[in-house]
Order: structure tokens, then C-alpha cells, then sequence
């Protein structure tokens, strides 16, 4: 889904995401809270700077482009595609710099040179999966298609899966390409839930 705010900004959210913003922004400030994943452009407004609260955390940018993941079941993690942008995090705070990704963990904030590429294609349309574990991959299908999964932990660690392909395929598809790969696994779907166990 994407949404202009009222200050020309861009927005693209991600499935199982919520965007707060105010119908206008007042004076000084352009303050938003986003539960989930959402792709920003923010537009350039000189003295008024953009704030992304993520729970306890605030990314304060005055105009670029970059992707937060902030799921309740993950580490919120930036990613910058262009621009610059400030976290601030429990007294703790870093810039990013184009190519650089900060992910908020409880010891302090982690900064790495990643591609974006891997965090924004869903923007797109795309899946995009570099060496990505089964769990990492079952996490963002399940939210994009809505479905329940059962699958061993040790699995879900154990087995790694490259690939690209478009979101919109049909979910039996997908799961058939990630099997092609030779990932040893069976896979069933029962009741709307996707069972995966480990071949005998």
C-alpha cells in the first residue's frame, strides 16, 4: 500500500504494517510511528525534519530514502538507500551513510555496509534472497501471504535458500521453487497451515 502525506512524502507499507501520521504536520516538526515495514521518500522541507518512531526509537532524516523493519518479532533494522539520516536509541545514537544498515540491538545499535537492494525490493514486488535462512524466508512469506507454518527449528536454521522471484506468484509456486533447490524437506499444506518436516 502507498501513501503521500500531507508534506508530499512517500510512503510504501509492507504487509502486516501500520502507519500513524497526522492529517497535517504542525510548525517545526514531521512526526510519524510505523509498527511493521515501510518504505520512505521523504520530501525536502529546510528546518523541519522528518522523525520515524519505532517503538522507543527515532530516525530523524531531512530528505531521503530508506527502509525501516520494525515486526514484533524482529530487531528493527534501517536501511538507506539515499541521503542521511540520525537513530536515536536509548541515550545511544549513529548517521548512516547510502549502502549502511543500523539494527537496534540490547547491547547498542549495529551499523553494516549491506545491498539494499535485499531490504527494498519488496517496494517492487520482489522477493530477494542472498543465502537467506529457511526461517528468514518462511517469516516474509508468511506475512505477504497470510499463513501459518510448522517447521522444525533445526530447520529453519539449518537450511539456506538464494533466489529472486515476484510476490505476486501464487503461493504454491513459490514454495515449489524454494523446494526445487534441494533442500531436502516435505512439504504439505493442511487446513490453510504449511507443514514442512525433513525427508526420511
Amino acid at each position: 500500500y502507498a501513501v503521500v502525506l500531507a508534506d508530499g512524502t512517500k510512503v510504501w507499507l509492507n504487509a502486516e504494517s501500520e502507519l500513524h501520521y497526522p492529517v497535517h504536520f504542525p510548525e517545526h516538526e514531521r512526526e510519524v510511528h510505523l509498527k511493521g515495514e515501510a518504505y520512505f521518500s521523504v520530501s525536502k522541507q529546510a528546518g523541519k525534519p522528518f522523525v520515524v518512531c519505532v517503538g522507543d526509537s527515532r530516525i530523524t532524516v531531512l530528505g531521503t530514502e530508506f527502509n525501516v523493519r520494525n515486526y514484533q518479532d524482529e530487531v528493527v533494522a534501517t536501511t538507506l538507500v539515499k541521503g542521511a539520516v540520525r537513530i536515536h536509541d536509548a541515550g545511544r545514537e549513529c548517521d548512516l551513510t547510502p549502502g549502511q544498515q543500523a539494527v537496534i540491538e540490547a547491547d547498542g545499535i549495529r551499523v553494516r555496509e549491506v545491498d539494499t537492494d535485499l531490504y527494498t525490493a519488496w517496494k517492487d514486488g520482489y522477493f530477494i534472497f542472498r543465502y537467506s535462512t529457511l526461517r528468514e524466508v518462511m517469516q516474509q512469506l508468511s506475512r505477504w501471504y497470510d499463513f501459518e507454518y510448522e517447521v522444525p527449528d533445526m530447520l529453519l536454521d539449518k537450511y539456506h535458500f538464494s533466489g529472486e522471484f515476484k510476490r505476486f506468484d501464487n503461493l504454491d509456486r513459490v514454495l515449489e521453487i524454494i523446494r526445487s533447490t534441494g533442500i531436502p524437506f516435505v512439504l504439505d499444506i493442511k487446513n490453510g497451515k504449511v507443514i514442512i518436516r525433513e525427508e526420511a
